[in-house]
């Protein structure tokens, strides 16, 4: 006992002596908002507008001006730090309702600067923009807080299409028509998914995309819930630790790298495990070979689908966020990509070119109008 109480008063004071050596605190000003993360995400159909602000840890004893800019210069440096292909906003696409902002005496947080967007008619397909606006100045005392100097304003230009409803209906993709698909060694899916129900019977699957009992995407099964996707075949399975909802879109990712199986859902890592399986055999006509919506001779996908890709690379974190709404048909490592952006019939055109062309079985597709991206 006497043991205990000496180890408990060294312990206490080891940490008052590092509290002694601990650098003081001072109050700091930085973008409302960043405290956590320096960027904002924004989604944008059109011209419009959003506030900023600058905040202080502490109420201010007279009143502080600040000076902002917009820094685009900065963005290709963040770029590189954080692993993103971000574009600049075009000249003329944006202005700043002014370049300072003030807080008041007695108060911690300024007025508004408004970041308007004048027009996105510059704006490309699927590309995301970002504006680095940056504090370049100050009349107070408090310094400001450098991991907040600059907030990232990321902007999604908002895709609004069609999708396509499945029910009866299912594709069948020619991969095996094309030998050289015989051993893939790394292979990535990914498609963006609402599910009208999920199977209520005996297995309790509902398939999205893929090859069965090699690697097939599917939700349900009977040793897992029904609402579990799931990366099924080639003995190394992996599931959702979450149960998806039906009548949602998400984005699912499935990606493998000859050496681990990686699932993202809506772009975050969901789950991951050893899967040293060997090359992958796109060709196996096994129950059929590659289908979407289908597997098993049934187990049809009751929901609506949209942008389905398959890719011949393991893509990284950054790819799958990056282009969950669209990604450039000429794209390196993708293999076929399929918008389902038709509108109207039953044949499904690949936009990569390389001649995988898919048209419906088992039924009529239905169109869904003013599908929007991201949501």
């Amino acid at each position: 006992m006497k043991a205990k109480y000496i180890i408990l008063s060294c312990l206490l004071l080891s940490l008052l002596g590092s509290c002694k050596n601990a650098e003081p605190f001072q109050d700091a000003i930085y973008f409302t908002g960043t405290e956590k993360s320096a960027t904002t995400r924004f989604a944008i159909d059109g011209p419009t507008s959003m506030g900023i602000s600058v905040s202080a840890s502490d109420k201010v004893q007279k009143d502080m001006n600040i000076q902002l800019k917009a820094s685009p210069e900065l963005l290709e440096a963040y770029n590189q730090q954080n692993n993103k292909k971000y574009k600049v906003l075009p000249a003329g696409s944006y202005d700043l309702s002014k370049e300072a902002v003030v807080i008041e005496n007695g108060q911690s947080v300024s007025d508004q600067v408004r970041v308007s967007i004048n027009s996105i008619d510059a704006l490309e397909e699927g590309v995301t923009y970002c504006l680095p606006v940056s504090i370049v100045g100050t009349d107070g005392n408090m310094k400001v807080l450098e991991s907040s100097r600059t907030m990232y304003m990321v902007f999604d230009r908002t895709i609004i299409t069609y999708a396509a409803t499945l029910g009866n209906a299912y594709f069948n993709v020619p991969f095996s028509e094309h030998p050289e698909l015989n051993a893939v060694p790394n292979l990535s899916m990914e498609t963006r998914i609402y599910v009208n129900e999920f199977q209520a019977r005996s297995p309790f699957i509902t398939s999205v995309m893929g090859i069965e009992e090699n690697f097939l995407l599917r939700f349900g099964d009977v040793n897992i819930h029904k609402e579990q996707l799931q990366l099924a075949g080639g003995g190394y399975p992996l599931t959702s630790t979450i149960d998806f909802s039906a009548k949602k879109w998400y984005h699912v990712a499935i990606v493998y790298d000859g050496s681990k199986l990686k699932l993202y859902i809506d772009g975050v890592l969901n789950g991951t495990t050893d899967a040293p399986r060997g090359n992958i055999d796109l060709t196996d006509t096994f129950s059929g070979g590659f289908h979407i919506g289908f597997s098993a001779g049934g187990r049809k996908l009751n929901g609506v689908i949209s942008e389905a890709r398959v890719w011949t690379k393991a893509l990284t974190e950054a790819d799958v966020v990056n282009n969950m709404c669209y990604v450039d048909p000429t794209s390196e490592g993708l293999l076929a990509y399929w918008r389902f952006n038709e509108g109207k019939g039953n044949d499904i055109k690949d936009w990569t070119g390389h001649g995988y062309d898919i048209t419906a079985s088992g039924g009529d597709i239905s169109w869904v109008e003013g599908v929007r991206c991201p949501e």
